[in-house]
Formats: structure tokens, C-alpha cells, sequence
């Protein structure tokens, strides 16, 4: 049973590498397959207590509860509850995937393994922006056989150029790491392949024009600095202000882009208010996880708050635990935040800049139930546990 969990773990691992930028239903195939050696080896870790978990650990098993009670106490309003309930696999998968992660790195995975998941991973997500780059140019994707998704915004294959542009953002976070400290985490992986991945996978976050995925990247980057040298790090600060201020000067389309979204600046304000009216009328357990986006019209009706008959999601990951899963549900989330934060600072070099990026781009977009976004944000969130795992042993 052991070695069928490790494969299984692996075959995990690789769809996730494959399919997190190419394909929605494909990584779904990562849950079904990391369902029975979550469960073997997390009873495993029970039966031995191999080591201490850490506290971000404990706030993700919070959020779990905080969406089952927001369901339960929301029984009368949710039409689907079962639906809703179901959407906390997001967090209970990759809760029992740690521990299957866990032991496969122990004692399973070896530099080869590492190695080709590495290039699959980074491959298939530059694939990915390829073709969205191509369907930017000539209005037809050729990877999905259909039109490109917006005529000016990349949008790799995803639907949405948000979800690629905040996605692509944090995945530029990792392969920024991966370079800077190539020796320690890719060995041997071939640089100029970076450097060329790199490049193609940025021009897709300037080209999906997300504001929050620039700002998140642009914000989290200097912070594989901060720790080694602080001057640097604020020589950097500096230098990307001002590379931000010419470009802004310097190119119409990002002017465009900051200047001429009032409209959606506007929009996403509404949504904050009501979010907000949301907490405030259900200020425990919310409107039930999940169940806000499709109260939002009536509550900006009732409230008289702008953009009446637009509904949405609270476009803030906070805000969006606010409404849904109430003062339980926020609390659990930034108990999450918290533990996360101060583990990456502490043992894990790529992942603190990447949890700068995610706490950034959740300001402005809700990356933290966005399904495409969720499989990323997860898998590193386990594997930076491990780090903690590892040098707290």
C-alpha cells in the first residue's frame, strides 16, 4: 500500500505540474489521485507523529471548519448546500496531501523525479502563455481551437484573463526564485531554459494587463532580498519605482490601464461596501462560503449601493471570508496569513516573496476561491509547510 501511495503521489504531483495553466478539469485529476495516500499517510503520520505541525497548518483545518459551519447555519438560504460544502475540498485535499508530500520527499522522490517535474511544470505553463500570446496576436488560440478570450488581453488558456494574469503573476514569483537561487532548488535544470521561460511568461503578465497580478509581482520580487541584505533590498524598492514610473510615462497601454479603469476602481469599491453589508447583516458565519457572489445583487439593492445589478465576488480575499464564512471564517483566514507569513520568513527563501504575492494580489482579486488559482496557491503553501517541517526537526 505504501508504494501505490508514493506512485499515486507522484501521478498527483505531475498533473498538477501539467495541467495547473492548461487545463481546470485536468487538475481536478490531482485531488482524485492524491485522495487515498492523503489518507494513507496522513493515518500513518497520526500512528507515529513524525513531526510537529505548524500553525498555518492548524488555520487551514480553521478555514475548513468556518466553511462547514457557514453552510450549516446558512441552511435556509443556500439552495445547493451540499454544493457549497463540497468546495471546501480545496483545503481538505491539500491538508491531507502534506503529509503524503511529506513522506514522498522523505523517501521517495529522488533528483531525477524532481528534476522532470520541474521542466514540466515550467514547460507546459510556457506553453500555456504561447499560445494565449498567439491568440492575443491573431484573435484565434491554437492550443484551445477556439477565439482568444479577450481581444487585448492575454489570457493564456484559461477564460479569464484575471485568473491568468493574478495566476501567471505568482507562478513568475517561483520561476524568479528558481533563478536567483538555481543552484540550491533547480541544479539541474538548463539556466538559459529559465531565462527564456522567464521572459515569454512575463510578457504574458504585462500582456493579461491585471493590475493587482503587476503590483503583487512588482511587490513581492524584492523580497528574496530582504533577508540577506536589506540595503539591496531597498536599492531595489527604489530602482522598480522608477522603472514602474517610466514605463507608466513611457507606455500608452499601461496609462490606459491605470488611468482609464475608473469604471472597474468603482466597481470593485461597491463590491468592498457591500461585502461589508454582507458581514454586517450575518456578522458570525456570513452568507454561507461561496453563497455571497449570489446574494450581491439584492444586497446592493437593499443598500442602494452603485452598480445595483452587477453581482460578483468581494474581489478581496479578506472581505470575500468576511461576507461568506463571517468573523469565524475572516479570523481563520488571517490566522492563516499570519502562520504563513512568519513560516516562509523564517525557512523558505522562494516562499516568502510568493506569500507577498498572494497576500497582495488578494487585495485587489479573489485568488483564495478561484479555482485555477487554488491548485497553485495550495501546493505551495504544502510544500513551504514541508520546508517548515523539515528545519523545525
Amino acid at each position: 500500500m505504501r508504494t501505490l501511495s508514493f506512485k499515486l503521489t507522484l501521478a498527483s504531483i505531475f498533473v498538477l505540474c501539467a495541467g495547473v495553466f492548461t487545463s481546470m478539469s485536468f487538475s481536478a485529476l490531482s485531488h482524485i489521485l492524491i485522495a487515498i495516500p492523503g489518507g494513507y499517510f496522513t493515518y500513518e503520520y497520526v500512528k507515529k507523529k513524525d513531526f510537529r505541525l505548524p500553525g498555518s497548518f492548524w488555520a487551514v483545518i480553521a478555514i475548513i471548519v468556518s466553511i462547514f459551519l457557514s453552510v450549516v447555519f446558512n441552511l435556509d438560504i443556500l439552495e445547493k448546500p451540499v454544493k457549497n460544502l463540497f468546495k471546501f475540498k480545496y483545503f481538505v485535499l491539500p491538508a491531507m496531501g502534506l503529509f503524503a508530500y511529506y513522506y514522498l520527499l522523505r523517501d521517495y522522490l529522488d533528483d531525477k523525479k524532481k528534476k522532470f517535474l520541474l521542466y514540466l511544470f515550467i514547460t507546459a505553463t510556457t506553453i500555456a502563455t504561447i499560445s494565449g500570446l498567439v491568440g492575443l496576436a491573431t484573435g484565434f488560440n491554437p492550443l484551445k481551437f477556439k477565439n482568444a478570450c479577450h481581444e487585448t488581453r492575454a489570457c493564456g488558456l484559461y477564460g479569464m484573463y484575471m485568473t491568468y494574469g493574478y495566476g501567471i503573476a505568482l507562478f513568475q514569483i517561483l520561476l524568479t526564485g528558481l533563478i536567483l537561487k538555481r543552484e540550491k532548488f533547480a541544479p539541474n535544470i538548463n539556466k538559459y531554459f529559465l531565462y527564456i521561460s522567464w521572459l515569454i511568461n512575463f510578457a504574458g503578465l504585462f500582456l493579461a494587463y491585471a493590475r493587482g497580478g503587476w503590483i503583487a509581482f512588482l511587490v513581492a520580487t524584492p523580497f528574496f532580498l530582504f533577508k540577506e541584505n536589506k540595503k539591496v533590498f531597498l536599492s531595489i524598492i527604489a530602482v522598480s519605482v522608477i522603472a514602474a514610473g517610466a514605463i507608466f510615462t513611457g507606455s500608452q497601454s499601461v496609462r490606459d490601464t491605470v488611468l482609464k479603469r475608473k469604471g472597474s476602481n468603482a466597481q470593485r469599491i461597491a463590491f468592498y461596501h457591500t461585502a461589508y453589508k454582507a458581514f454586517s447583516e450575518r456578522p458570525l458565519f456570513g452568507f454561507g462560503y461561496k453563497n455571497f457572489e449570489s446574494n450581491s445583487k439584492a444586497l446592493k439593492e437593499k443598500y442602494n449601493i452603485p452598480f445595483k445589478y452587477q453581482s460578483g465576488h468581494a474581489h478581496n480575499n479578506f472581505l470575500e471570508h468576511l461576507a461568506s464564512t463571517g468573523a469565524v471564517g475572516a479570523i481563520a483566514f488571517l490566522a492563516f496569513c499570519l502562520f504563513w507569513g512568519i513560516e516562509t520568513y523564517k525557512y523558505s527563501f522562494i516562499g516568502f516573496p510568493f506569500f507577498i504575492g498572494f497576500f497582495t494580489s488578494g487585495l485587489f482579486q479573489y485568488t483564495f476561491g478561484d479555482g485555477e488559482n487554488m491548485f497553485l496557491i495550495m501546493a505551495v503553501w504544502a510544500f513551504t509547510t514541508i520546508e517548515t517541517i523539515k528545519a523545525k526537526s
